[in-house]
C-alpha cells in the first residue's frame, strides 16, 4: 500500500497549542505571520491613519479586520500554492497596464436608429387557417 502524504501536511502546517493545552481547532503556521503582519498593518490603518482613540470598540475593529483578512488570505493558499506566489499575483494585477480611463471608449447600449427594410414592412401576418384564435380569453 502507498501512503500519501496528505497527513505530513496536514501535521506539518498546523500548530496544534500549547503542550498538553491543545486548540480546539488547529491553527495554521502561516496564518500566525499572516496575522501578525495584518495586525501591525490595522493598528496603522485605524489608530494611525484614521485616528481612532483607543478603546475597546476600535481594539474590536482591528482585531476583527485582522481576523478577517488573515482568513481571506489563508484559505487561498495551500501547499500548491504559496504566500509567495499569491503575493506575485497581486503585485502584477496592481502593476498590470489598463486602457486609460475615460479615453477611446465605446458607449454600449447607445440608442441607434434601426431602419426596416421595405418589404419586412409590408408583410402581414395572415390568420391561421381554421379559424382558430390566439386571444388570451375564452366565452362561456
Amino acid at each position: 500500500m502507498i501512503e500519501t502524504d496528505d497527513d505530513l501536511y496536514r501535521v506539518d502546517q498546523h500548530w496544534l497549542g500549547p503542550p498538553g493545552r491543545a486548540f480546539p481547532r488547529p491553527v495554521r503556521w502561516q496564518a500566525v505571520g499572516i496575522g501578525a503582519v495584518l495586525l501591525v498593518l490595522s493598528l496603522i490603518l485605524v489608530m494611525g491613519v484614521l485616528s481612532v482613540p483607543w478603546s475597546g470598540w476600535s481594539v474590536t475593529v482591528v482585531l476583527g479586520l485582522t481576523y478577517l483578512g488573515t482568513k481571506r488570505i489563508v484559505d487561498g493558499l495551500g501547499h500548491e500554492r504559496t504566500i509567495r506566489s499569491l503575493a506575485r499575483s497581486a503585485i502584477n494585477d496592481l502593476t498590470s497596464p489598463r486602457p486609460a480611463a475615460g479615453r477611446n471608449r465605446k458607449v454600449r447600449n447607445a440608442p441607434r436608429t434601426v431602419s426596416i427594410p421595405d418589404q419586412i414592412a409590408r408583410v402581414r401576418l395572415a390568420p391561421a387557417a381554421g379559424g382558430h384564435t390566439t386571444s388570451s380569453t375564452t366565452s362561456r
